[in-house]
């Protein structure tokens, strides 16, 4: 049985701009237009329509907002200003506060106040715990590994990764749920499909290669060095941190030392030129911007300066504000993990190659 919910686009407008649907006639332009539309999809317009109808459950089921990497040309085509990118772009905050079991993606998706006070309270117990629990502050040169010590890293890397790990694998276990179970009512999937389906996980994560259908080819460049910033910051952080805070100097070739450059030229450009593109407005993909974005942005922009901060003091043998300065970076990447991987922008990387492999073990068996 189909249901309907009438009040549906109202609870759309909490995760964005869902305004433009009543203005939607189903003309089909979006559709033809775009550039991931094909024989098995019409996006967006089956998505708009059945925000429309207000038939939710359909909307969960569905991968076709993970599928689109909002180029615009829809937004641009569109004889009604219905901005269908952006009404896609809402479904998908909605879609992940759904697949979040613990409801935070909730509260940080629609309200604004709930996002910076989540942010500054990570940031504050962060730097708390830094306060309690650093080592001996040795002043005649940097020691980043006695401020630092190795247990206390270890342990905070370890309760971090496993956090983020069963928050994100859950969620998308829920999605799976959605997605493939519901879809099958109980018809069975077999192994060897899960196996043979996963490459497009890896292929589509790795490359970003859906986005290169779009006409414009630096935004898929653009999108994939930012991409590769942060998904490089969250290893680094994550499971070589101990490595980075090593008192030695890496050799130029050394390949933590190149990571952590790379990390930051790609977080700056990338953070730059999309703030700048937001601030201007000039393509339609930057028209509207949710505070999620601006806060992501101004996390990952602040995670690379204060992070080549760190390593410039380092260099310069200038222990206090080495010290200052890292622990100042821990309280940005901390709220930039915490927040933005299982519950808001970051979780999307996850999504979008399982929504593809998803979608091909529903199909498989349909």
């Amino acid at each position: 049985m189909v249901k309907v919910d009438p009040e549906f686009k109202e609870e759309l407008k909490k995760y964005g701009r869902s305004d433009f649907l009543s203005a939607c006639f189903n003309c089909g332009v979006c559709t033809a237009v775009c550039p991931y539309a094909g024989e098995s999809s019409n996006l967006p317009m089956k998505i708009i329509r059945y925000a429309q109808l207000g038939l939710k459950d359909k909307i969960l089921q569905s991968t076709e907002p993970w599928l689109c990497y909002y180029c615009g040309e829809c937004s641009a085509s569109c004889p009604r200003g219905v901005e269908p990118g952006e009404v896609v772009m809402t479904i998908r905050r909605y879609l992940t506060s759904k697949y979040d079991w613990t409801g935070f993606s909730r509260r940080i998706y629609t309200s604004k106040i709930a996002e910076i006070i989540s942010a500054s309270l990570l940031a504050f117990v962060t730097a708390i715990v830094i306060w309690l629990l650093h080592g001996p502050i040795v002043t005649g040169r940097v020691q980043l590994e006695t401020f630092a010590p190795a247990h206390i890293v270890d342990m905070g890397d370890m309760v971090i990764g496993i956090f983020l790990a069963v928050l994100l694998l859950s969620n998308l276990y829920r999605m799976y749920r959605f997605t493939v179970i519901s879809r099958l009512g109980g018809k069975g999937i077999p192994l060897q499909r899960y196996i043979i389906e996963l490459k497009h996980v890896i292929v589509q994560f790795l490359t970003q290669i859906r986005y290169s259908q779009c006409k414009i080819k630096r935004n898929w460049i653009n999108h994939l060095v930012l991409m590769w910033g942060y998904t490089t910051v969250f290893i680094l952080t994550v499971v070589f941190l101990r490595l980075y805070l090593t008192n030695e100097w890496y050799p130029i070739t050394n390949p933590i030392r190149i990571a952590g450059y790379f990390s930051f030229i790609a977080l700056a450009y990338g953070t730059v030129y999309a703030m700048i593109g937001r601030i201007k407005k000039d393509e339609p993909f930057r028209r509207y911007s949710h505070p999620t974005d601006w806060m992501f942005l101004w996390l990952l922009f602040l995670t690379a300066i204060t992070g080549i901060m760190v390593h410039a003091f380092k260099y310069l043998n200038m222990p206090l504000a080495t010290y200052v300065t890292f622990s100042i970076h821990l309280c940005i990447v901390v709220p930039l993990l915490a927040l933005e991987v299982p519950f808001a922008k970051w979780a999307h990387l996850a999504y979008r190659p399982f929504a593809i492999y998803f979608d091909k073990l529903a199909s498989s068996s349909i």
